[in-house]
């Protein structure tokens, strides 16, 4: 099949399992990625992700991820969802609204390879989502699906910035997109609204200072942090706040995909974006291990969500 086939095919497969975009990228070295994220490394601005320092050979060389790769393969999963939690409760980033989008979004990049291979015996191909060493906003920057944002998310000028982004490596030739003219100009909303000053100039980010870094990954107590986030702040997985700020969080539609829905607890069918804090405060970990067991939250797990409402 032709780089122009494998291409239509995997347009259609990727409309067919509700992916907002699609775009692919020659795979090759991400040399000025890989320094930007070393510079980041050696300033400490990945705090205790130690995660971030390793493999970044494999970061770098889509190669040493997949003998014989010859494209990356990016896709946009949309997770807007139709209505913002109110700030009456504790809040969690929308994107944690609902499923765990690690397994959901694999599984569908995983439907798509496994067309592939019923059309193509001898392609090869790794699926990822967040969970390995693959710069995702990268490769989808050089895909065409939108640009880095000062901010650093990847912003869709179709689709906004409420999407997550999906990998495969394949070794196979398709059809290249080209790299989006930058969008923020001289906007600096996200760098003003962020409470901590988390954000740097020159699309930077010291994870030490952010708000979401400190109610997910951080392994000690928040005062302890640079900066750390005001006892005020309301967040308690996770932030939207620089998402919030940037006009092109306008853009896209509502989620589609049900695995995205607002998940429920509790026999009586309550909402996750509806608990309290005195009803956080009273959960015990059955209760939490029973009905987030399908959810992001459960990343940080129950005590930590308590201690961040401390």
């Amino acid at each position: 099949m032709t780089p122009e086939g494998i291409d239509a095919l995997i347009k259609e497969l990727s409309a067919q399992e509700g992916f907002a975009d699609y775009g692919a990228a020659i795979a090759s070295p991400l040399e000025k990625d890989i320094a930007r994220l070393r510079e980041s490394i050696r300033d400490g601005f990945n705090g205790d992700m130690e995660y971030m320092a390793r493999n970044i050979e494999l970061r770098e060389n889509p190669a040493l991820l997949l003998e014989g790769v010859k494209s990356v393969l990016c896709f946009l999963a949309p997770y807007k969802p139709s209505e913002r939690q109110s700030g009456i409760y504790p809040r969690i980033a929308s994107y944690a609204y609902g499923e765990d989008y690690h397994k959901i979004v694999r599984d569908k990049l995983y439907s798509i390879c496994t067309t592939l291979k019923s059309r193509i015996p001898d392609v090869k191909y790794r699926v990822f989502c967040d969970s390995a060493p693959v710069m995702e906003r990268a490769w989808a920057a050089k895909a065409g699906l939108g640009f880095i944002g000062k901010n650093t998310f990847l912003i869709s000028k179709r689709h906004g910035l409420h999407t997550i982004i999906g990998v495969i490596l394949l070794n196979k030739e398709v059809i290249y997109g080209s790299s989006v003219k930058e969008g923020c100009g001289s906007c600096r909303r996200c760098l003003e609204a962020c409470p901590t000053s988390a954000l740097l100039e020159e699309r930077r980010l010291d994870a030490r200072r952010c708000i979401s870094y400190q109610t997910i990954e951080s392994r000690v107590d928040g005062s302890e942090e640079a900066n750390s986030a005001p006892s005020d702040c309301g967040w308690v997985f996770g932030c939207d706040i620089c998402l919030e700020a940037c006009p092109w969080s306008s853009k896209g539609e509502p989620s589609e995909w049900k695995e995205f829905s607002v998940l429920q607890h509790g026999e009586n069918g309550g909402r996750i974006t509806e608990i309290t804090k005195e009803m956080w405060f009273t959960m015990d970990q059955e209760y939490f291990d029973r009905w987030f067991s399908k959810s992001p939250l459960k990343r940080a797990d129950l005590i930590k969500i308590k201690n961040n409402m401390l």
